[in-house]
């Protein structure tokens, strides 16, 4: 039986992969790094990877990988004795990155050369970056490391231990979206707080990318706040009535609704509300244009469970409500998506989408349900206002709410009524 050996570029590329660790190896040294593994050794090590790919190919036999990995385990051990005698240093880098080199070599004899090209930009990036990741690592804090790992047990251990399925009377109770609620505002306020810090426009950024999936738990954040200058009470008043309120609108409401029906019909009719929304919240953003962003250290905590489950609980009996309604009174579908606009206007979009394409509901009603729960989610912060300390923070708040609420909420009657 005639055998097929990989072709011989496959060998330069094996070369060129070793000759890309090698090559960052050398920089380092010349920077004072104290680096064993030169651009040489680097490429001799890869081809003897492909080397061993070879005689499995021309033996077929397994047993030729442990006979290589025996190889590469002698001449990696050597490598870092003679690095520990020189430096005094027990670091495994080098150690590690050998066995890798040697294994890229063989994956590009194998076969597997995406998987080569991927270990090989990792192990240059990761070696590259070796000291920016030990600077960056100096400046975590415990506290910060104890919240990711709280909400990582949240969301990974607790979360599918719960029974996702409906429970207690008309099944109002289901475990597992009440903690996946737990987990998603966590995670908000976990993202909020990192952007926060990292970021010099961290409270805008950090509130537009946490209303992509809940505003009013980036209000909710916001609020909460300390307001140390004077200054960062019009930062919360502009983050809370633009940065949450733009995502929900565009993304939550128009982006869902329409990739759930692709139905131009429907943004068609949606015009009146959209138009209303945007041209309210420009106004909005123009005047706070230069109150959107303040320099300042984080003053909120990385993953404030008590505040996270106080807002869950409230997001569910809210959610819990709008059941009931719908349970109890189905004629009032207005007053059921109004109220399920306060809790996730993203939630409203996509039931109302799947009624569309269920032909349930024309899409002039849809548009005018949308609406009322776009509204419901603006009106929505006015209340929320009243968790800050600051009168100034509450009264403009309120009144900049109302006013943008009431005026979606008029606009939504149009398509229905071509008012």
């Amino acid at each position: 039986m005639q055998i097929q050996l990989p072709a011989v570029y496959y060998l330069l590329l094996a070369i060129a992969l070793g000759s890309i660790i090698g090559f960052e190896n050398e920089y380092r040294k010349q920077k004072g790094a104290e680096i064993f593994v030169g651009l040489r050794t680097a490429i001799f090590i890869t081809i003897l990877g492909y080397i061993f790919s070879l005689l499995y190919y021309l033996t077929q036999n397994a047993g030729v990988f442990a006979i290589g990995t025996a190889t590469i385990l002698v001449i990696a051990t050597a490598i870092y004795l003679e690095k520990i005698r020189i430096t005094g240093s027990p670091g495994a880098t080098t150690y590690a990155s050998t066995f890798i080199m040697f294994f890229i070599g063989m994956f590009v004899g194998l076969g597997y050369y995406t998987y080569a090209i991927v270990f090989t930009v990792l192990v240059a990036a990761i070696s590259m970056y070796k000291r920016e990741f030990i600077e960056a690592i100096s400046r975590v804090k415990e506290s910060e490391i104890l919240a990711a790992i709280n909400l990582l047990i949240i969301t990974f251990v607790i979360l599918p231990l719960f029974p996702n399925a409906y429970i207690g009377p008309y099944n109002f109770f289901n475990p597992f979206e009440f903690w996946l609620i737990v987990a998603t505002v966590g995670a908000v306020f976990f993202i909020q707080y990192i952007v926060l810090k990292t970021s010099k426009f961290g409270l805008f950024l950090s509130s537009i990318l946490g209303s992509l999936i809940t505003g009013t738990a980036v209000s909710f954040r916001l609020l909460g706040m300390k307001l140390k200058a004077k200054k960062m009470s019009d930062v919360v008043i502009y983050n809370v009535l633009f940065s949450s309120n733009l995502p929900m609108v565009l993304v939550q409401a128009l982006a869902i609704v329409y990739f759930s029906t692709l139905s131009s019909a429907l943004i068609y009719s949606l015009l009146p509300v959209i138009i209303v929304s945007l041209a309210g919240l420009a106004v909005i953003g123009f005047i706070g244009r230069n109150k959107l962003n303040y320099r300042t250290r984080s003053t909120v905590s990385p993953f404030p469970i008590k505040a996270t489950l106080e807002f869950a609980v409230v997001f569910f009996l809210i959610f819990t409500f709008a059941r009931a309604t719908q349970i109890f009174i189905p004629a009032f579908l207005p007053v059921t998506i109004f109220i399920s606009g306060i809790v996730n206007v993203a939630g409203a979009a996509l039931s109302l989408g799947t009624l569309l394409l269920a032909k349930k509901l024309s899409a002039d009603y849809v548009a005018y349900l949308i609406g009322l729960a776009i509204s419901a989610g603006v009106l929505e912060k006015a209340v929320l206002g009243f968790i800050s300390k600051d009168r100034h923070v509450r009264r403009v708040i309120f009144a900049g709410s109302m006013i943008l609420g009431l005026a979606i909420f008029a606009s939504s009657f149009i398509p229905l009524y071509g008012i």
